[in-house]
Order: structure tokens, then sequence, then C-alpha cells
């Protein structure tokens, strides 16, 4: 798939998890940056943009949830794909009413889906736009 070179958020407070995300996503030519808070993607957030956002559903204080709340009120306009340790469905239709675009469990993907996933999403996102206007 010849993709351009995304520039990519990640929000999580594993700290190997998302250092594996990171290298994997770099490997594929993306650009990304990761913060290991909801308050860190917040601030980022709020000065940078993203073409797309791998966002931690459980951590310390602002969670994934609150995170993708915030940008849902603030009207940005980026994709986003929860990350979970513990797929529910509570998590599952909480990730969708929010504007969340994908989500996935973190035991049930790997490094050579994952590049995948996240350019599948975002090549959706950009339909959707295209359809809009």
């Amino acid at each position: 798939m010849n993709q351009k070179s995304l520039h990519i958020l990640i929000a999580d407070d594993d700290y190997p998890y998302s250092v594996l995300l990171r290298k994997t996503l770099i490997g594929r030519g993306h650009s990304v940056v990761v913060v290991n808070s909801g308050d860190g993607a917040i601030d980022i957030l709020a000065k940078e943009h993203f073409d797309i956002v791998l966002l931690d559903y459980k951590m310390e204080g602002t969670n994934g949830i609150n995170v993708l709340q915030w940008i849902y009120g603030k009207k940005i306009d980026v994709p986003v794909i929860l990350i979970t340790a513990y797929g529910s469905e509570q998590v599952y239709e909480e990730t969708f009413k929010w504007g969340a675009m994908e989500y996935f469990v973190k035991g049930e993907m790997d490094t050579v889906r994952l590049p995948i996933l996240v350019e599948q999403v975002y090549n959706r996102y950009l339909s959707r736009h295209k359809k809009k206007t």
C-alpha cells in the first residue's frame, strides 16, 4: 500500500507497549509522538495537528474516554483508535459514542497488523470527508 507519511500521536501509560507501537509505525515511515497520560494528550492536541491518534482507554487521571470527550467538545477533527487491555461491551460502546473510529485489545494486535489498521482507519476517515464535500 502506498501510504503518505502520517503524523501520529500515541497516548499510553504502558511504556514498553508505546515504544513497540512507536517503533512499528516509524518503521512504516510515519512520524510518531508519544505521551504517557491523558493530560499529556490534551496538552499536545491543543497545540499540534495529528493525522491520527492512538489512545489508551485506561490511564491514571485523565483516561482515554475523557480525552475523547475533550476532542469531541473542542470539535477537533482527527480519527482516533482506542486501545484497551481488556475489551468489554461497555468499552466498545463508549469508544464509538464519543467518536473513535476503531478500537483494539492490546494482546490481539500484532506489529504486522497495527500499521495496516492505522492506515485503513486513516483512509476511511479521508473517504468520509470526501463524501461530505
